[in-house]
């Protein structure tokens, strides 16, 4: 299984219906997880539906946590090869620097 992650942002047009523009973050293997949640301190299906900007704080914090200590987290690459540090981390990264470009954007992870 995989998490798949975006922003959508709904736009008031002045139409007879908004648009809501997307802003995808990525795919990325949920055998990670466990390294987002430490960074994290809770998991990180969590952030679905949250705004992009009240979330901004806990994914900065998530990815200093990680460059921080890259042996902590290397220690929970998964066994089956499936994902590892750096994917995680680059994956925190895209989600961190989406949420602080489009802040009033809701997040959306499926998984």
């Amino acid at each position: 299984m995989s998490y798949d992650i975006s922003l959508h942002l709904t736009v008031d047009t002045g139409g007879p219906q908004p648009h809501e523009a997307g802003f995808d973050v990525g795919n990325y293997t949920s055998n990670v997880a466990r390294m987002w949640n430490r960074a994290l301190g809770y998991r990180l299906a969590d952030l679905h539906d949250r705004i992009a900007g009240d979330a901004l704080r806990d994914l900065q914090r998530a990815v200093a946590a990680m460059e921080a200590d890259p042996d902590v987290y290397r220690r929970m690459e998964p066994s089956n090869g499936w994902g590892d540090y750096e994917g995680a981390l680059a994956c925190l990264t895209r989600l961190r620097n989406q949420c602080a470009t489009v802040p009033k954007a809701r997040i959306y992870i499926s998984h």
